[in-house]
């Protein structure tokens, strides 16, 4: 029965997966468009939810594994095209907002995810441009940073920023030692806060105690 329901919960991701990248092609931002042939989105988002459904209860397996999905999606587009699809922001938000009216989520955990996740990078954005006249972040990412927070709560939140914060600024350095230093040189902030915040919540599973902890400081 385990076997089954292992089978179940990985074709279900496939097919997220596939759904996601029809998607993305029914998008074509800038012309871009994932190949028939390439299968990483649906690989990725099976994985997801295996797992998600090994390791949570039902109902937390069935947001994680959406969310989990959809910014797996979301990262991959932004690489690609540095833009965040709005369509995708929304499914986020629905699914979100399932978490909250199924219990998982509280709205007080919303509000101040929220916060962490969209408005204090929205000011630091505000304050950068006034200041250089450069937008170090994109408002897509303030919108992905409002599904982050209202699905992460404030401290997976504020973990998640930094995350990416240091992958981000890593892949910089990398990037400046193999092709030449650009202080010009942009990257796309949406792979780092899709991969920092779906790993931060995968930690917090794993070790609850530490994020407990780190709650009652």
């Amino acid at each position: 029965m385990n076997i089954i329901y292992n089978i179940l919960a990985g074709a279900a991701g496939i097919f997220v997966g596939y759904i996601l990248k029809l998607a993305v092609n029914w998008l074509r931002i800038d012309d871009y468009e994932i190949r028939g042939h390439t299968y990483t989105l649906e690989i990725i988002c099976g994985a997801l939810f295996l797992w998600s459904f090994l390791h949570m209860p039902i109902n937390e397996a069935i947001i994680f594994s959406h969310i989990a999905s959809i910014l797996v999606a979301i990262g991959i587009v932004d690489y690609h095209t540095m833009q965040i699809p709005l369509l995708f922001i929304l499914g986020g938000i629905v699914m979100a907002l399932a978490g909250i009216l199924i219990g998982l989520i509280s709205w007080t955990a919303v509000f101040w995810g929220i916060f962490i996740g969209a408005f204090i990078p929205g000011m630091i954005m505000c304050i950068t441009w006034l200041i250089t006249k450069r937008q170090g972040m994109g408002y897509g990412d303030i919108q992905m940073g409002i599904v982050l927070g209202a699905w992460l709560g404030p401290m997976r939140m504020a973990l998640t920023l930094f995350g990416a914060a240091v992958l981000s600024l890593l892949t910089w350095i990398f990037i400046s030692i193999r092709k030449g230093f650009d202080r010009d040189r942009a990257l796309p902030f949406a792979p780092f806060l899709a991969l920092a915040g779906i790993g931060i919540y995968i930690g917090s599973v794993y070790y609850p105690s530490f994020f407990y902890i780190l709650n009652t400081q």
